[in-house]
């Protein structure tokens, strides 16, 4: 029943009924009729049989279990062993690839590596044969301009000793009277002087020198010891000497002093008292602008006038130049002494 697929346990037998014999029925000989059969007998009978068909069915499916178990040892056997094949090929084809890359890299630096040699072999070839050439022609320039030098101190030292040694010829006509100078005049008007003294006399550089020599005189002329023998030919080299020692370089800040200090003295004349405050404007601000030059000779003048009347009138009438103020304040002055009683 069992093996027919008939649960025993919930199987009903009705032994009143006449029921159609089954294969277990069948196989069961009763030597009684069936009316007569204990139906205990046949159900420990039936309880047998599926004892055994159990215990079959356990052995069977121990046998199973153990084939599948087996079969699947020899799977995971035969998946492990695959995959060592597959591992080792995997790796025996990394190592071939890697193998054949490092080859091919170096044969590329390799070949790399020679072209750069080449082309570093021929740039210092073409930087040589350069530096043979630059330094080939620098020999040459520095020849030729060590022989200029040496020529041109050759020429220097022959002018010098022609100077010194050569009688003067002078082309020297006097039509304006040159200045003398002993250091009672500032420097730069005695120099002026002599600038255009020398220019209206058309006089060359040994007829400036000559006159320069006989121009300096007391004090002034005691610059001429100090200077060397080779030099004294030379116009600018005595000049520049007796502007170091006369000067009013480094006297500006006295002139400024006393151009702010200048006031118009006791019966002092205007005019005379406008040409002092010129003077020291002058000699205060040599290097200035003409504008700035003529703003402070305006104001120091405007403030030196003594007459305060002059001054108020002077003040409320400002002109643009030194040479219309004081024009307008000598008018005042003259307004002012026409106009007092008789």
């Amino acid at each position: 029943m069992e093996a027919e697929g008939v649960n025993v346990d919930e199987y009903v037998f009705y032994p009143d009924v006449e029921e159609p014999a089954t294969k277990v029925e069948e196989k069961i000989e009763t030597p009684y009729p069936l009316a007569s059969v204990d139906t205990n007998a046949i159900l420990a009978v039936l309880n047998q049989m599926s004892s055994q068909m159990t215990s079959q069915l356990e052995s069977q499916e121990t046998r199973l279990t153990s084939k599948m178990e087996a079969q699947e040892a020899r799977i995971s056997e035969m998946s492990s062993q695959i995959s060592s094949n597959m591992s080792t090929q995997l790796e025996e084809q990394k190592t071939y690839m890697a193998s054949q890359i490092a080859e091919q890299l170096k044969e590329q630096e390799a070949r790399i590596t020679l072209q750069l040699e080449a082309q570093e072999e021929h740039i210092s070839t073409k930087l040589e044969a350069q530096e043979t050439k630059f330094s080939t022609q620098l020999g040459a320039v520095s020849g030729r301009q060590d022989k200029v030098e040496a020529e041109m101190d050759a020429l220097k030292d022959r002018i010098r000793e022609l100077q010194l040694n050569r009688p003067i010829t002078s082309t020297f006509t006097l039509k304006v009277k040159f200045p003398t100078f002993d250091g009672s005049v500032p420097f730069q008007v005695f120099k002026l002087q002599f600038e255009k003294t020398s220019a209206a006399n058309n006089w060359n550089a040994v007829d400036k020198v000559a006159s320069l020599f006989v121009a300096l005189k007391g004090p002034a002329a005691e610059i001429l010891q100090t200077i060397p023998e080779y030099e004294r030919n030379s116009y600018e080299v005595l000049m520049a000497a007796e502007e170091r020692r006369s000067g009013s370089g480094h006297r500006k800040q006295i002139y400024q002093i006393e151009l702010q200090n200048r006031y118009q003295k006791a019966n002092e004349a205007l005019q005379e008292f406008a040409s002092d405050v010129e003077k020291l404007a002058q000699l205060a601000n040599a290097d200035a602008r003409v504008e700035y030059s003529e703003r402070v000779k305006i104001q120091n003048f405007i403030n030196g006038i003594r007459d305060v009347a002059m001054k108020r009138v002077t003040y409320a009438d400002p002109k643009q130049t030194f040479a219309e103020t004081v024009s307008h304040s000598l008018t005042q002055e003259i307004a002012a002494l026409l106009s007092k009683p008789a």
